[in-house]
Parts: structure tokens; C-alpha cells; sequence
């Protein structure tokens, strides 16, 4: 039987010690990827219940609806419908621009994120809902990255 010295044993212990340290990182770093995934989902199960919180609130209150249909016909809006509008526009505005930010830090995955970016652009296609976008921008609304990418996202002739 061969005897060991205790400098042996030492060397064998650091061994073991850094298989320790290395299963631990790796284990650490399969926690950390589940609670990123888990944070996604519940960032996108929050904006999704948000969202339709406001589609069943546009779609269930008849005025928002004529108001709505009237904007997708571009029948001219009277002050009252233009003030009811313009809250509709910022309320998919601060939705979207809490996707933005949620993507920008991580938070939300790009699929979901490509969602949220078409419906800012299909509801700016209208002239009405581009000038309230405009004025919540020069009102300092919105937040400026948001504004940037939003920006870049419309057409050139969209923005002014």
C-alpha cells in the first residue's frame, strides 16, 4: 500500500475543492438562465394582460369603438373624440415603450418584442395618431430612446 504524504493529500484536496467550485459555477449559471427565462415570461404575461385590459376596454366602450372606426375611415374627429383618441394613442405609446425598455435591458425576448413594434406602427399609420405621437415626443412624454428607435422604425415620411 502506498503511504501519501500530507502534501499529497493537500494537492488532492485543492483537486477536489476546484471540481467543487467549477460544478457550482456551472450550477449557479443554469439557475441564473432559468430565472432570466422566467423574468421574460412574466414581463410578457404582464404587457400581454395589459394589453388586453385596453383591447377589451376599446372594444366594449361604444364611444372609444365610433371614435376608433372613425380614425380608421379618416373621418375628421371633434375636439371631444380628439381628446378621447389622444389617450388611447398614448396608452399603446407608454405600452410599447415599456416593451422597448424591457427588450433594450434583456427582459423581454426579440419575438415578443417584433409584436409590440408592429402594433406602435400599425396605429401610427394614421395622420391623427402620427401628430399625437409628435406632440407626446416634443411634450417630453415619452422616453428619448424610445423616440430614437421610434423614429428610425417610421418611414421617413411619417416623422416630422
Amino acid at each position: 500500500m502506498v503511504k501519501r504524504t500530507l502534501e499529497e493529500w493537500a494537492s488532492v484536496g485543492e483537486i477536489i475543492s476546484a471540481v467543487a467550485v467549477v460544478i457550482s459555477l456551472l450550477y449557479v449559471g443554469y439557475q441564473v438562465n432559468q430565472n432570466t427565462d422566467q423574468m421574460r415570461a412574466a414581463n410578457r404575461q404582464q404587457l400581454v394582460n395589459r394589453s388586453l385590459d385596453a383591447t377589451k376596454g376599446f372594444a366594449m366602450n361604444p364611444e372609444v369603438a365610433r371614435v376608433l372606426t372613425k380614425v380608421e375611415n379618416q373621418v375628421e374627429l371633434n375636439q371631444e373624440e380628439q381628446t378621447q383618441f389622444s389617450y388611447v394613442i398614448r396608452g399603446v405609446l407608454y405600452d410599447v415603450q415599456e416593451a422597448f425598455l424591457l427588450h433594450a435591458e434583456g427582459g423581454l425576448d426579440e419575438g415578443y418584442w417584433g409584436t409590440r413594434a408592429n402594433l406602435v406602427k400599425i396605429y401610427l399609420q394614421t395622420p391623427v395618431a402620427r401628430k399625437l405621437y409628435l406632440s407626446n415626443r416634443e411634450q417630453g412624454v415619452l422616453h428619448p430612446r424610445f423616440t430614437a428607435w421610434l423614429d428610425q422604425a417610421l418611414p421617413r415620411n411619417e416623422v416630422l
